[in-house]
């Protein structure tokens, strides 16, 4: 054990774990990283250095081999490894970038599913305000030509007549209200930025991990090398292509099919790129293909039937194309084009799965 040295736990601190080796409650030698994290000073009581982390003594009495968080928020794992009979190696490995991720991860998931409600609603009171418009309209009509008929055949019914002014007035206060709703829904313009396509997808790729994993589904990508840089609003493209993946893992879990495949493909071709995402599901039938992108349509069982007339409508927004194809092989495939800068220049494509 004289061999075990600060010089060897420096050199192991290059891991960037914090080491400590310890002979029974006796602290023997610490590297730089662990002097950072606790200091302390060779021969010192085991029990007495560890009390600056907080939970580390009580990591210290845990079995060998077992891994125990310690630190003000958990933010460090600590694990003891036996040297020989007597002397044991301490690592305790910051975990402060890796949770840092998690988190991030976590609010993207959340800014996600915020921003996938809002669009719904945004699309839900943008239909509801034309539609209802409509009625509204034919109501108003009517009470103006009831109005001019009774005036015409009892010009001396006030009462009447008032009345029906008033139920006028408030059909098209009603009206005002609606149209006031529908302006304030179609407010959002895109965020006109530069975004770089390829990375986008690897973007909603992570954010969808979990499920892809559960579902054990092959991914074939087919993306550019270079950066394919468009001008847009990453939020809502992202959105498009989060509900494109998540229709694709729907229609992979209805009717699973052997080996279940989503493929992405990017390309930019001339004034425009184009991104397809395809899958080897059950596909859908002529009758629904020709109500696909219409509010309020949908094959899912609890679905609101938006989701792809939101995608279209944020896809027009930029002014693009979202559009459907059927594939040889089976399954659905969904494309959308973006204008590309001009005389942006031709990536090269690798292939991927």
């Amino acid at each position: 054990m004289n061999r075990i040295d600060a010089d060897l736990l420096h050199a192991l601190g290059e891991l960037d774990e914090a080491l400590a080796v310890l002979d029974g409650d006796t602290l023997v030698a610490l590297n730089a990283p662990m002097q950072a994290l606790a200091p302390g000073e060779p021969g010192q009581a085991s029990a007495d250095w560890a009390a600056s982390v907080l939970g580390l003594a009580t990591a210290l009495e845990a079995p060998l081999g077992a891994r125990q968080r310690c630190g003000v928020s958990g933010e460090y794992l600590a694990q003891r490894v036996a040297l020989d009979a007597r002397h044991v190696l301490l690592r305790l490995t910051d975990e402060r970038a890796r949770l840092h991720h998690l988190q991030r991860q976590l609010d993207d998931r959340e800014g996600l599913l915020f921003t996938s409600r809002s669009l719904t609603v945004s699309e839900m009171g943008s239909v509801l305000a034309h539609e209802l418009n409509q009625p509204i309209g034919a109501t108003a009509n009517l009470l103006r030509g009831l109005k001019l008929r009774l005036s015409r055949r009892h010009p001396d019914s006030t009462d009447e007549l008032a009345a029906l002014d008033k139920a006028v007035q408030q059909v098209t206060y009603a009206s005002q209200i609606i149209g006031r709703v529908r302006e304030y829904t179609q407010s959002r313009q895109p965020k006109t930025e530069p975004l770089d396509l390829v990375e986008l997808v690897h973007q909603s790729l992570g954010l969808l991990d979990w499920d892809l994993q559960r579902e054990a589904v092959q991914l074939h990508l087919r993306l550019p090398l270079a950066p394919v840089m468009v001008q847009g609003d990453a939020v809502m493209l992202q959105q498009v292509l989060i509900n494109l993946l998540r229709n694709a893992l729907d229609a992979l879990r209805l009717d699973r099919p052997a080996e279940p495949v989503i493929e992405i493909e990017l390309q930019a071709d001339g004034p425009r790129a184009e991104l397809r995402v395809a899958d080897n599901g059950p596909g859908i039938t002529p009758q629904t293909e020709a109500r696909l992108f219409l509010p309020f349509s949908s094959t899912k069982p609890n679905g609101m039937g938006l989701g792809l007339s939101i995608c279209r409508s944020l896809i027009e927004m930029h002014q693009g194309r979202l559009w459907f194809s059927r594939r040889d092989m089976g399954g659905c495939c969904f494309h959308f084009a973006l204008p590309l800068p001009v005389a942006a220049p031709q990536p090269t494509l690798e292939k991927t799965t």
